[in-house]
């Protein structure tokens, strides 16, 4: 991971704060995600609510 990603996972694995990640549809997210549960040691939980039922 390089640049804001890079910035993203650090703050993730050297913190105890959740994180919200929002974005539009192709900016990455899925695959940020994907990389960041592979490199961190701490366990994850992820939800992606869509916002239809509201």
């Amino acid at each position: 991971m390089t640049g804001p990603a890079a910035l993203a996972a650090r703050f993730v694995n050297y913190t105890s704060k959740h994180i919200f990640l929002t974005g539009k549809a192709g900016t990455g997210k899925t695959t940020f995600l994907r990389g960041l549960t592979a490199l961190t040691h701490k366990k994850v939980v992820i939800a992606a609510p869509t916002g239809i039922a509201a």
